[in-house]
């Protein structure tokens, strides 16, 4: 493939699907950690979400909004570094 077949994805898609990614990882973190012994995971969730409290709902749903902006902050710093590059 040569650089005039190359097409860049939009910001839009990429935001939207490491959002996506992030969230059901978060879900299925927080499903393996009622499963699992979670003292561990309890503490990494609340070093890495601001806010985070331990198996509340209102910090499930802060939870889910901080993997959403992480998505979109990857997204913006994956473009802008493809946009130096390139």
């Amino acid at each position: 493939m040569d650089q005039r077949e190359f097409r860049r994805l939009s910001i839009v898609p990429l935001g939207c699907t490491l959002s996506v990614f992030f969230a059901v990882s978060f879900i299925l973190c927080l499903l393996a950690a009622l499963v699992l012994p979670a003292q561990g995971m309890q503490m990494a969730f609340e070093a890495v979400f601001p806010g985070f409290v331990w198996l509340n709902s209102a910090s499930v749903f802060l939870g889910l909004f901080w993997t959403v902006l992480y998505g979109w902050y990857m997204a913006l710093l994956h473009k802008s570094c493809q946009g130096f590059m390139l």
